[in-house]
């Protein structure tokens, strides 16, 4: 498995970062500004991640996603540490993520890796996206801000 810097998005870059945000229109407004990794297993690109930064302590992570077929190898945990690498080696000592309040599998995904819940912005998916998401069944609502201190 290799992490390694893009600067352009490709039509498969876009699918993954879809398959965390669906909203073209969203992530068209924070990739521009977004440091970009993809992550390549046997030389096919499954993965993807996106940090920006909030401010001069905290690096946020955009998007992360990796492909249906790819997932549950360990390859989501890797983007994850690599995260908190490049937020050390560029002198983070905060990295943060938002998530929606039913996407369960990411929640135990971030605070198996240590982060913390530290906010909620209610109705935010509501306000700020065009067609309405439905996570196991449940329209998705409120989004949760996770912090972990590196």
């Amino acid at each position: 498995m290799i992490i390694k810097r893009i600067n352009a998005i490709t039509p498969i870059h876009l699918a993954l970062l879809k398959e965390a945000d669906p909203d073209e229109h969203m992530i068209n407004s924070y990739i521009s500004r977004a440091f970009l990794f993809e992550c390549l297993y046997n030389n096919k690109i499954v993965g993807i991640l996106a940090l920006g930064k909030i401010n001069q302590d905290s690096l946020e992570i955009l998007n992360i996603s990796v492909s249906d077929t790819h997932q549950n190898k360990g390859i989501g945990s890797s983007l994850l540490d690599f995260a908190d690498v490049f937020a050390k080696k560029n002198h983070y000592v905060i990295l943060e993520v938002c998530t929606g309040s039913t996407s369960i599998w990411q929640l135990y995904f971030y605070q198996k890796h240590g982060f913390r819940i530290i906010s909620v912005q209610p109705d935010y998916f509501i306000i700020h996206y065009k067609k309405p998401i439905y996570e196991h069944g449940i329209q998705l609502k409120d989004r949760l801000r996770l912090q972990k201190k590196l």
